[in-house]
């Protein structure tokens, strides 16, 4: 009896994107399988749970939020061109099958006497009106085309679980089978989770049915495809901390399969490595409240499974585990995370100061348009905020929170995806962060920013520069949580939760200028001031801008946080190229200079 692993997070099962097709490499003398039939079956994605044998007999499918939906005739005739919601990742999971994945475990799991080993061939119904009704070959892209992985997937438990009764495949499944193979193999996804997840499956098949042909394809294109995926640093290829996660769990797919199927490859060694530097990534994601940074295509998310000592260390606010020897990661990827600390010198971990920022090569795969953006947590609460991520629709919501004007960055008036960003310099000192980015955002217009983040007291100093070869505007978007009321006054602006009060100030400097806070909260025209918590729930949040028109811009804002009604003042003094900052925080002090190349210090 095959192992039943436990599924990938169910809202993520409709992930898009991909891998190159490659020639077979790394693949030892005895990649196909002894005896077949070692491919572990990957469960439903939890939809057995939330589709249970009482709603499959009338032909109900549920999936998330959506409600449930009548899409067969009560005999197991299904219309498979149902689509109620015009949501792309409900069709696709639909189309996976897996939401019948409740009559198997009816047959094949739990008490023994109150099994019913008929219930699996209603599952064979419903399976084979899909083969049926959907005459290969299939059609790619969102919705139905991104569930033949799935499906595939699917196919092969089902198989399992007859096996498991002591009844044979009939060969219709296994020739259907057969052509997800190869619709698999002409339609892969480049270098995303998606193509990993159809060259797996691509390789199950050949597991399954004794076909060395497609072990072959499956643990050459694997071993290629691995380097490309998670990098040497432990990155993911997809610019987004939820994929990152996600890809963690996929690649112990990958492993669990090798291992099944009897697969020897160095590339074993290979995935072990890289998944060991990702979960330092993804270590180092992780904020003072226990969840990830919501960066790229990411929701509000905690760590699954079983932690490292880092992980258990955030989790349990220092209570188990052990802190990082590092304060501070940089991602050749274009990733910064860093942190005021663990919690080891005066202060809880859950207390501590954590940021992160953007930079890197061009968006792709499930990353935003967010280089140079900061988020920022501090004293228990998210201070800098990012959009988050909703319904992957190929629509305005989607077109504003990938965006450029959802991050805390400064936009110069019509950049889309905008260009590499270079990591000019950076200076890590004790509680004094420093970092410089600079690119080309939009034609022929130049962008740098100067950022500072401190502790001790909590303030982030941004200094944005930028030209443009015409007239333009510019403006500086800084989104705070949906939670809090923001309340602006000229140059100043706050915001207040809790026990902790956000301050903005915007300050002179040589050569920049001052500008008035403006803000906005749940826009629709444009499509301003939201933030996603998941892909289905969005509330409206404040966002504070500041804006300067013409063909250059300069300024400088500086966030503060700290408690309560705690007082916040600053004395600005302009020598020359240098402006001095001398921030006063209830009793604690902070002196920042700037000069005339960007480069922000503390010097006290």
């Amino acid at each position: 009896m095959r192992r039943r692993t436990a599924a990938l997070a169910a809202t993520m099962t409709a992930a898009f994107v991909a891998t190159t097709l490659v020639s077979v490499q790394d693949v030892s003398a005895s990649a196909a399988p002894a005896t077949g039939g070692g491919y572990p079956c990957r469960g439903y994605g939890l939809m057995n749970y939330s589709n249970p044998v009482t709603d499959l007999d009338q032909d109900r499918f549920t999936w998330n939020t959506f409600k449930r939906t009548k899409v067969g005739n009560g005999m197991h005739d299904i219309n498979w061109k149902l689509d109620p919601y015009r949501q792309d990742s409900w069709k696709t999971l639909f189309h996976t099958l897996n939401w019948t994945g409740a009559y198997i475990d009816k047959s094949t799991r739990g008490i023994t006497k109150l099994r019913d080993p008929k219930a699996i061939d209603k599952a064979l119904v419903i399976t084979q009106d899909w083969v049926r009704d959907n005459k290969y070959p299939w059609p790619t892209g969102p919705g139905a085309g991104n569930a033949t992985h799935t499906r595939a997937d699917f196919m092969m438990c089902l198989r399992d679980g007859l096996a498991e009764l002591g009844r044979p495949a009939p060969k219709w499944l296994d020739a259907s089978l057969l052509q997800h193979a190869e619709w698999l193999k002409k339609n892969t996804w480049k270098d995303h989770n998606v193509g990993t997840e159809q060259t797996l499956a691509v390789l199950g098949v050949g597991c399954t049915l004794g076909r060395r042909d497609h072990v072959t394809y499956g643990v050459g294109k694997l071993s290629a495809d691995i380097t490309r995926v998670i990098d040497s640093q432990g990155a993911n290829n997809e610019q987004a901390v939820g994929y990152a996660r996600y890809n963690y769990a996929l690649w112990g797919y990958v492993g669990n399969a090798l291992t099944g199927c009897n697969i020897s490859t160095p590339a074993a060694r290979t995935i072990q490595s890289r998944r060991a530097g990702l979960q330092t990534f993804l270590d180092f994601a992780l904020k003072p409240d226990g969840t990830y940074q919501q960066l790229g295509d990411t929701q509000i998310e905690r760590p699954q499974g079983e932690l490292t000592p880092a992980a258990q260390w955030i989790t349990s606010d220092g209570k188990a585990g052990a802190p990082p020897a590092q304060r501070v990661k940089i991602y050749n990827a274009g990733y910064v995370f860093g942190r005021s600390g663990w919690g080891t010198r005066g202060r809880t971990q859950s207390q501590e100061s954590a940021y992160a920022l953007r930079f890197g090569p061009l968006r792709a795969g499930h990353g935003h348009s967010d280089h140079t953006a900061i988020t920022w947590n501090t004293q228990g609460r998210s201070i800098l905020a990012d959009t988050g991520t909703g319904s992957y629709n190929q629509d305005a919501w989607r077109l504003h929170y990938i965006g450029p004007e959802a991050h805390n960055q400064l936009v110069v008036a019509g950049m889309r995806n905008g260009s590499a960003t270079k990591l000019v310099r950076s200076k890590i000192a004790d509680k004094a962060d420093f970092y410089q980015f600079s690119d080309t955002p939009y034609l022929k217009t130049n962008r740098s920013r100067s950022i500072i983040v401190l502790s001790d007291p909590d303030i982030v100093v941004a200094f944005d520069k930028a030209t443009s070869y015409k007239p333009t505007t510019f403006t500086q978007y800084w989104h705070l949580p949906y939670d809090v009321s923001l309340r602006t006054s000229g140059t100043r602006a706050t915001a207040s939760k809790g026990n902790v009060t956000t301050t903005l100030l915007q300050l002179p400097a040589a050569g920049a200028k001052q500008a008035p806070f403006g803000q906005v909260k749940g826009s629709t025209k444009p499509i301003q001031g939201w933030q996603w918590t998941d892909y289905f729930h969005k509330y409206k949040a404040p966002v504070a801008t500041v804006t300067q028109k013409g063909a250059s811009a300069a300024m400088v804002t500086a966030i503060v946080a700290a408690p309560g009604s705690t007082p916040v003042a600053v004395k600005p003094v302009i020598s020359g190229s240098t402006t001095t900052y001398t921030f006063t925080v209830g009793s604690k002090t902070a002196v920042v200079t700037l000069d005339g190349k960007g480069t922000l210090t503390r010097v006290r």
